[in-house]
Protein backbone atom coordinates (compact mmCIF):
# COMPACT_ATOMS: atom_id res chain seq x y z
CA UNK A 1 0.00 0.00 0.00
CA UNK A 2 0.95 3.27 -0.75
CA UNK A 3 0.90 6.03 1.52
CA UNK A 4 1.82 9.00 -1.53
CA UNK A 5 0.65 8.12 -4.06
CA UNK A 6 1.70 10.42 -8.06
CA UNK A 7 -2.44 10.32 -9.27
CA UNK A 8 -2.45 11.42 -12.85
CA UNK A 9 -4.61 14.41 -13.13
CA UNK A 10 -5.58 17.12 -15.24
CA UNK A 11 -8.17 19.14 -13.05
CA UNK A 12 -7.16 22.73 -12.54
CA UNK A 13 -7.13 23.99 -9.30
CA UNK A 14 -10.04 25.08 -8.84
CA UNK A 15 -10.41 28.18 -6.91
CA UNK A 16 -7.07 27.78 -6.49
CA UNK A 17 -5.28 31.33 -7.65
CA UNK A 18 -1.96 29.54 -8.66
CA UNK A 19 -1.38 26.25 -10.39
CA UNK A 20 -1.67 23.45 -8.24
CA UNK A 21 2.13 22.36 -8.86
CA UNK A 22 2.83 25.48 -6.69
CA UNK A 23 0.26 25.36 -4.33
CA UNK A 24 0.95 23.79 -0.80
CA UNK A 25 -1.08 20.38 -0.68
CA UNK A 26 -1.88 16.80 0.41
CA UNK A 27 -2.07 12.95 0.13
CA UNK A 28 -4.33 11.13 2.36
CA UNK A 29 -4.72 7.47 2.44
CA UNK A 30 -7.12 5.39 4.24
CA UNK A 31 -6.21 2.01 6.69
CA UNK A 32 -8.51 -0.50 8.19
CA UNK A 33 -6.83 -2.18 11.05
CA UNK A 34 -7.68 -3.84 14.06
CA UNK A 35 -6.89 -1.80 17.24
CA UNK A 36 -4.58 -4.54 18.43
CA UNK A 37 -1.96 -3.58 15.26
CA UNK A 38 -2.40 0.59 15.52
CA UNK A 39 0.74 0.03 17.61
CA UNK A 40 2.49 -1.34 14.63
CA UNK A 41 1.40 1.15 12.29
CA UNK A 42 2.81 3.48 14.36
CA UNK A 43 5.81 1.08 14.64
CA UNK A 44 6.34 0.78 11.22
CA UNK A 45 6.10 4.77 10.19
CA UNK A 46 8.34 5.46 12.94
CA UNK A 47 10.91 3.02 11.28
CA UNK A 48 10.32 4.54 7.91
CA UNK A 49 11.24 8.25 9.20
CA UNK A 50 14.07 7.18 11.42
CA UNK A 51 15.76 6.05 8.57
CA UNK A 52 18.33 8.06 6.48
CA UNK A 53 15.47 8.49 3.66
CA UNK A 54 13.12 9.09 5.96
CA UNK A 55 14.80 12.13 8.01
CA UNK A 56 14.65 13.83 4.80
CA UNK A 57 10.83 14.16 4.60
CA UNK A 58 10.48 17.78 3.65
CA UNK A 59 6.40 17.81 4.61
CA UNK A 60 4.57 16.78 7.94
CA UNK A 61 3.39 13.63 8.06
CA UNK A 62 0.43 12.84 10.29
CA UNK A 63 -1.49 9.20 11.89
CA UNK A 64 -4.81 10.12 12.25
CA UNK A 65 -7.56 8.00 13.72
CA UNK A 66 -11.23 8.29 12.97
CA UNK A 67 -13.35 9.04 15.87
CA UNK A 68 -16.60 9.05 13.60
CA UNK A 69 -17.07 8.34 10.25
CA UNK A 70 -20.39 7.15 9.57
CA UNK A 71 -20.60 3.54 7.21
CA UNK A 72 -16.65 3.98 6.71
CA UNK A 73 -14.78 1.21 7.33
CA UNK A 74 -11.75 3.01 7.63
CA UNK A 75 -10.26 3.55 11.36
CA UNK A 76 -6.92 5.57 10.51
CA UNK A 77 -5.87 7.85 7.66
CA UNK A 78 -2.20 8.93 7.14
CA UNK A 79 -2.15 12.48 5.90
CA UNK A 80 1.10 14.23 4.06
CA UNK A 81 1.28 17.88 3.72
CA UNK A 82 3.61 18.93 1.29
CA UNK A 83 4.51 22.65 0.10
CA UNK A 84 4.19 22.03 -3.70
CA UNK A 85 3.48 19.10 -5.97
CA UNK A 86 7.30 19.21 -7.04
CA UNK A 87 8.70 18.88 -3.54
CA UNK A 88 6.56 15.66 -3.24
CA UNK A 89 7.57 14.23 -6.10
CA UNK A 90 10.75 15.06 -5.44
CA UNK A 91 10.74 13.17 -2.48
CA UNK A 92 8.75 10.14 -4.03
CA UNK A 93 11.27 9.72 -6.31
CA UNK A 94 13.69 9.44 -3.55
CA UNK A 95 11.61 7.40 -1.33
CA UNK A 96 10.91 4.42 -4.20
CA UNK A 97 13.41 1.83 -4.76
CA UNK A 98 14.59 2.02 -0.65
CA UNK A 99 14.48 -0.95 1.74
CA UNK A 100 12.89 1.51 4.18
CA UNK A 101 9.95 2.48 1.94
CA UNK A 102 9.68 -1.25 0.50
CA UNK A 103 9.52 -2.23 4.62
CA UNK A 104 6.95 0.06 5.26
CA UNK A 105 4.67 -0.61 2.46
CA UNK A 106 4.74 -4.55 3.12
CA UNK A 107 3.69 -3.77 6.70
CA UNK A 108 1.01 -1.93 6.18
CA UNK A 109 0.01 -4.29 3.28
CA UNK A 110 -0.19 -6.83 5.69
CA UNK A 111 -1.44 -5.15 8.47
CA UNK A 112 -4.46 -3.73 6.33
CA UNK A 113 -7.97 -5.49 6.15
CA UNK A 114 -9.03 -4.00 3.01
CA UNK A 115 -8.14 -1.86 0.20
CA UNK A 116 -7.58 1.61 1.43
CA UNK A 117 -9.19 4.63 -0.08
CA UNK A 118 -6.63 7.74 -1.56
CA UNK A 119 -7.37 11.05 -2.15
CA UNK A 120 -5.05 14.09 -2.98
CA UNK A 121 -6.11 17.85 -2.80
CA UNK A 122 -4.54 21.54 -3.17
CA UNK A 123 -5.06 24.01 -0.24
CA UNK A 124 -6.83 26.98 -2.09
CA UNK A 125 -7.36 29.26 1.16
CA UNK A 126 -7.14 29.40 4.81
CA UNK A 127 -7.60 31.39 8.02
CA UNK A 128 -7.07 31.27 11.56
CA UNK A 129 -4.17 30.74 14.20
CA UNK A 130 -2.37 27.51 12.65
CA UNK A 131 -0.98 26.13 15.50
CA UNK A 132 0.26 22.84 15.68
CA UNK A 133 -1.31 22.32 19.29
CA UNK A 134 -4.86 21.47 16.98
CA UNK A 135 -5.32 17.73 16.96
CA UNK A 136 -8.81 17.45 16.55
CA UNK A 137 -10.07 17.65 13.16
CA UNK A 138 -13.71 17.95 11.54
CA UNK A 139 -13.78 17.71 7.70
CA UNK A 140 -16.45 18.76 5.74
CA UNK A 141 -17.36 17.01 1.90
CA UNK A 142 -18.60 18.88 -0.56
CA UNK A 143 -19.32 19.12 -4.15
CA UNK A 144 -20.06 22.50 -5.60
CA UNK A 145 -20.62 24.11 -8.87
CA UNK A 146 -19.31 27.79 -8.01
CA UNK A 147 -16.00 27.03 -6.22
CA UNK A 148 -15.49 30.83 -6.31
CA UNK A 149 -18.78 31.67 -4.72
CA UNK A 150 -17.99 29.02 -2.11
CA UNK A 151 -14.63 31.12 -1.34
CA UNK A 152 -16.47 34.15 -1.12
CA UNK A 153 -18.72 32.96 0.97
CA UNK A 154 -16.30 31.67 3.89
CA UNK A 155 -14.55 34.27 3.31
CA UNK A 156 -17.43 36.52 4.43
CA UNK A 157 -18.17 34.76 7.39
CA UNK A 158 -13.87 34.94 8.72
CA UNK A 159 -14.52 38.51 8.44
CA UNK A 160 -17.67 38.51 10.47
CA UNK A 161 -17.31 39.00 14.60
CA UNK A 162 -18.33 34.90 14.72
CA UNK A 163 -16.20 34.36 12.33
CA UNK A 164 -12.97 36.50 14.24
CA UNK A 165 -13.92 34.74 17.76
CA UNK A 166 -13.86 31.44 16.08
CA UNK A 167 -10.88 29.11 17.50
CA UNK A 168 -8.76 26.71 15.53
CA UNK A 169 -7.63 26.79 12.00
CA UNK A 170 -10.21 26.45 8.74
CA UNK A 171 -8.43 25.06 5.32
CA UNK A 172 -10.61 25.42 1.69
CA UNK A 173 -8.84 22.33 -0.48
CA UNK A 174 -9.81 21.66 -3.82
CA UNK A 175 -9.33 17.96 -4.02
CA UNK A 176 -7.68 16.96 -7.24
CA UNK A 177 -8.26 13.03 -7.14
CA UNK A 178 -10.81 11.32 -5.08
CA UNK A 179 -11.91 8.59 -6.84
CA UNK A 180 -15.74 8.88 -9.15
CA UNK A 181 -18.15 10.43 -7.04
CA UNK A 182 -15.72 12.18 -5.13
CA UNK A 183 -16.10 15.75 -3.43
CA UNK A 184 -14.70 18.22 -5.28
CA UNK A 185 -13.71 20.22 -2.08
CA UNK A 186 -13.44 19.58 1.55
CA UNK A 187 -13.19 21.61 4.12
CA UNK A 188 -11.12 20.93 7.44
CA UNK A 189 -11.43 22.72 10.76
CA UNK A 190 -8.56 21.71 13.50
CA UNK A 191 -9.35 22.06 16.98
CA UNK A 192 -7.12 22.07 20.10
CA UNK A 193 -9.94 19.68 21.81
CA UNK A 194 -12.95 18.31 21.31
CA UNK A 195 -14.28 20.61 23.98
CA UNK A 196 -13.16 23.40 22.30
CA UNK A 197 -14.93 21.88 19.32
CA UNK A 198 -18.24 21.25 20.67
CA UNK A 199 -18.12 24.46 22.18
CA UNK A 200 -17.61 26.16 18.61
CA UNK A 201 -20.12 24.24 17.25
CA UNK A 202 -22.83 25.56 19.60
CA UNK A 203 -21.58 28.98 19.48
CA UNK A 204 -22.14 28.72 15.08
CA UNK A 205 -25.39 27.64 15.57
CA UNK A 206 -26.55 31.01 17.69
CA UNK A 207 -24.73 33.32 14.44
CA UNK A 208 -26.29 34.16 11.84
CA UNK A 209 -23.38 34.86 9.77
CA UNK A 210 -22.56 31.12 9.86
CA UNK A 211 -26.24 30.16 8.87
CA UNK A 212 -25.97 33.03 5.92
CA UNK A 213 -22.65 31.32 4.82
CA UNK A 214 -24.08 27.83 5.31
CA UNK A 215 -27.20 28.18 3.58
CA UNK A 216 -24.59 29.95 0.19
CA UNK A 217 -23.05 26.60 0.57
CA UNK A 218 -26.16 24.39 0.13
CA UNK A 219 -27.23 26.43 -2.72
CA UNK A 220 -24.27 26.31 -4.86
CA UNK A 221 -23.65 22.40 -3.86
CA UNK A 222 -24.17 19.20 -2.31
CA UNK A 223 -22.92 18.55 1.08
CA UNK A 224 -21.90 14.85 1.87
CA UNK A 225 -21.45 14.58 5.42
CA UNK A 226 -18.28 15.13 7.93
CA UNK A 227 -16.16 13.02 9.62
CA UNK A 228 -13.88 13.43 12.71
CA UNK A 229 -10.48 12.61 13.11
CA UNK A 230 -7.65 12.93 16.12
CA UNK A 231 -3.85 13.26 15.19
CA UNK A 232 -2.09 10.27 17.23
CA UNK A 233 1.43 11.12 15.26
CA UNK A 234 3.62 13.21 13.73
CA UNK A 235 6.69 12.87 11.38
CA UNK A 236 8.85 15.63 9.80
CA UNK A 237 10.38 18.78 10.87
CA UNK A 238 7.88 21.27 9.45
CA UNK A 239 4.76 22.87 10.85
CA UNK A 240 1.52 23.40 9.80
CA UNK A 241 1.97 26.68 9.05
CA UNK A 242 5.13 25.72 6.79
CA UNK A 243 3.28 23.02 4.55
CA UNK A 244 -0.74 25.44 4.36
CA UNK A 245 0.55 28.73 3.44
CA UNK A 246 -1.79 30.06 0.62
CA UNK A 247 -0.58 33.85 0.51
CA UNK A 248 -4.17 34.68 1.57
Amino acid sequence: MRIVRAIAAGAAALCVSVSASAAPGWTATGLTVSPSDAPKVVAALDALFDSEVGRKAPGRIVLRAHLADGRNPETHTVVVLFSSAEEREKYQAELNGTEAWAELTSTISGLSRAPGSTMRGVIAWNYGDRADSDVVWVNHYLTTREPAALMMAMNAYSQSPGGQAQPGQVHLSAVIAAGPGGPSHIVSVGFASEAEMEDAMSQQQQDPAWRAMVDTINAIGTYHGATLQRDLKVWGDASVEDVTDTGN
